[in-house]
């Protein structure tokens, strides 16, 4: 049987979906007035890291849990998705791009890209909402 820690899963989904309303928000609001406001480009670089975070988390822990093989790199993650058909081509593709971007936030934070930080919102959040219910429906065929 495997040991996957669905209550954990449900608690990163929870905080992950709250940070993508965030970024909804603000992605609605438009590019000028996010760039022109220092709190709204905060939030969204917060939101968007805690969004990857999420995908690499909720990832780690299916990888772990059905002893999947071992990631190399946060992209390996989402291309382990793949393989193991949690998550289709499309996403892969969005959501490599997405953990790319993440080396902006953790490691060169002090010079974030905002234009294309906010290139990235826009074009990932539908595959970032696609997210849970791919994930759900994958451990709901694996293990029920």
């Amino acid at each position: 049987m495997y040991d996957v820690n669905t209550k954990r899963i449900d608690q990163v989904f929870v905080h992950m979906n709250k940070m993508l309303e965030l970024l909804e928000t603000l992605n609605d609001r438009g590019k000028e007035a996010v760039v022109a406001d220092e709190v709204a480009v905060a939030a969204m670089e917060r939101g968007l890291h805690l969004s990857i975070e999420a995908v690499i988390d909720v990832g780690n822990a299916l990888i772990d849990g059905f002893i999947m093989r071992d990631p190399g790199s946060y992209s390996d993650i989402v291309e382990i998705l793949r393989d193991e058909q949690v998550i289709d081509e499309h996403q892969a593709r969005v959501l490599t791009q997405v953990t790319d971007f993440r080396k902006h936030l953790v490691n060169e934070y002090t010079d974030v890209p905002v234009p294309q930080m906010l290139e990235v919102v826009q074009d990932s959040l539908p595959t970032l909402r696609q997210f849970e219910p791919a994930v759900r429906a994958y451990l709901d065929k694996e293990l029920f």
